[in-house]
């Protein structure tokens, strides 16, 4: 399964205020509104916990992961496969199976990514369409400024909640991923050992960071 979520996320924690905070239009569509208002949600947290199910929609098998995200430049993304870890200008990965540790600083990476979508999207997706379905769920639609990129993104809101309960991300490499939200935990406790990179034999290690660096 390792093929159908994608490995490298770019959380760039600390854009996150500033893309938050770009100034809005005055006369807003629905679909802005909606979008601003998860936007200051997001904004005035300390933390989030986030548990998701995904699945491609090529293979219906599911597959369980975590997002979390501390204000203070920590990111951590967790599936069966592998760990995902940003602390600042560092990134990790640990790839359980081989039980490799991978370290290197910060790149860009894909912008389709839950992570993206919910916290750097107004970098690069804009709120184009809100959809009020009958049972009252509202589903938002973003794309990409430049259109020539294509995809979609959508998230689906209940009828009781500003936070998306779903969202589907359909790249323009055709792929479509669904994720559930299981638990949306706002502010709460994080364990800070999340964020420490687990202790490999040093053949396993794969260091990148440059000369200089402390391990």
């Amino acid at each position: 399964m390792s093929t159908t979520l994608t490995m490298l996320p770019k959380s760039n924690v600390l854009l996150i205020l500033w893309l938050l905070l770009t100034g809005l239009a005055c006369a807003e569509t629905p679909a802005e509104n909606l979008y601003s208002t998860l936007e200051r949600r997001l904004q005035a947290l300390n933390s989030l916990d986030i548990r998701y199910e995904a699945r491609a929609e090529s293979d219906n098998a599911l597959i369980e992961g975590r997002l979390v995200w501390v204000k203070g430049d920590r990111f951590f993304h967790d599936t069966p496969e592998w760990s995902v870890c940003e602390t600042g200008r560092e990134q990790w990965r640990y790839l359980k199976t081989q039980n490799t540790l991978i370290r290197e600083n910060i790149s860009e990476q894909s912008d389709w990514l839950p992570e993206e979508v919910l916290f750097n999207a107004r970098k690069n997706f804009r709120a184009v369409q809100l959809e009020n379905r009958p049972d009252g769920d509202r589903v938002l639609t973003l794309e990409p400024f430049d259109k020539t990129l294509g995809g979609t993104v959508t998230l689906t809101f209940s009828a009781d909640r500003d936070y998306p309960g779903a969202l589907d991300l359909r790249p323009p490499d055709g792929t479509v991923m669904h994720y559930s939200v299981m638990v949306w935990n706002e502010n709460g406790p994080i364990d800070s050992a999340l964020f420490t990179p687990p202790e490999v034999p040093v053949e396993n290690l794969l260091d990148f960071r440059g000369a200089g660096t402390s391990k």
